[in-house]
């Protein structure tokens, strides 16, 4: 494990109680229930129609944000409008990517430098904002955006259906679409690639298969509010343990387009185990594996540059599985 996620492990130790997810218990039983028994049931896209606000224009960088509603009806009312900001240029590309934003990531400030990096190798970026997070945070005085284990299986759901209906709405502008994201960003950004009805490009950043594996046996089991679900003790761990690891991309099967995937992680990463990783590689046929001398905090902090070449690397082999001809042809 690399010093800085050791230095994470213990100050996740001493995290105040009101900070720790899941720290006002399970929450609505009937949703955890409802999720336990779909989370591998997904429906078909929905089509959205987004408002735009004025656009913002900084030499040439163009920011325009934009809203629109859910198509996940689960969510409470006071979150189904989904907040989103694109940053592109003038002319547009045709390449942009959805940037789907890592846990404990309510603002756009961390995915905005992955943005401005990208613009100059001719991909946009449009970053939607998560169910309970940023600007769509529950009202009340809350310090965490998932104090219930239901708005975690809420969260991760919605953030996986809108994802979908956000990518078919760039499709069916023109755009060549791609998806990616860090950590919590790139199992979401998984998700939304490999369940869509076409070939977007995929970029899985220090991210795993599913929320169990960093739960279960990284970093984030210290945070957990164990007390407030019944105690760290074989009955409530095993059935948070089912929670976790119900939404999993092993569950579906790869998509036409798997090959053209780039998966990179850290190998001293102390948030994701490197099994859960290897588990997507070889779920995927033909994908990329791409190893980065790193932990997971330390690989934000300074290799951003190489999770921006996976990026457009995973726009450039898209563009070749594009080229091979069909069966028939």
């Amino acid at each position: 494990m690399h010093w800085l996620d050791r230095a994470a492990e213990i100050a996740a130790v001493r995290l105040a109680p009101g900070k720790r997810p899941f720290n006002l218990g399970w929450g609505d039983e009937q949703v955890v229930d409802f999720y336990l028994a779909n989370a591998a049931k997904i429906p078909p896209i929905a089509s959205i129609e987004p408002t735009m606000r004025p656009a913002r224009r900084s030499a040439n960088v163009v920011i325009r944000d934009f809203e629109f509603d859910s198509p996940f009806d689960m969510l409470p009312t006071e979150v189904r409008r989904v907040k989103a900001r694109w940053i592109t240029s003038h002319p547009e590309p045709e390449r942009v990517v959805v940037l789907h934003a890592a846990w404990n990531d309510e603002s756009y400030q961390t995915r905005m430098r992955f943005a401005r990096a990208l613009l100059p190798l001719g991909i946009a970026s449009v970053m939607p904002q998560h169910p309970f997070y940023g600007d769509r945070r529950r009202k009340g005085a809350l310090d965490t955006p998932v104090p219930f284990v239901s708005d975690f299986c809420l969260m991760g759901r919605g953030g996986v259906l809108e994802g979908r209906s956000l990518a078919r709405w760039l499709v069916d502008r023109g755009h060549r679409v791609g998806v990616a994201g860090y950590s919590m960003g790139g199992n979401i950004a998984g998700f939304v690639g490999a369940l869509m009805d076409v070939p977007v490009a995929m970029a899985t950043l220090a991210a795993s298969y599913a929320a169990g594996p960093p739960f279960m046996n990284g970093v984030l089991r210290h945070t957990v509010a164990w007390d407030a679900l019944g105690g760290e003790v074989p009955s409530v761990i095993d059935r948070l343990s089912q929670v976790v690891h119900a939404g999993s991309l092993l569950k579906h099967s790869p998509p036409p387009h798997a090959g053209a995937a780039v998966i990179l992680a850290g190998t001293r990463d102390g948030f994701i185990p490197t099994a859960a990783v290897l588990a997507i590689h070889r779920h995927w046929p033909g994908s990329e594996m791409v190893w980065v001398k790193a932990g997971h905090a330390s690989l934000l902090l300074t290799k951003r540059d190489e999770m921006v070449d996976a990026i457009a690397r995973s726009f450039d082999r898209l563009d070749e599985y594009l080229k091979v001809p069909s069966a028939g042809g």
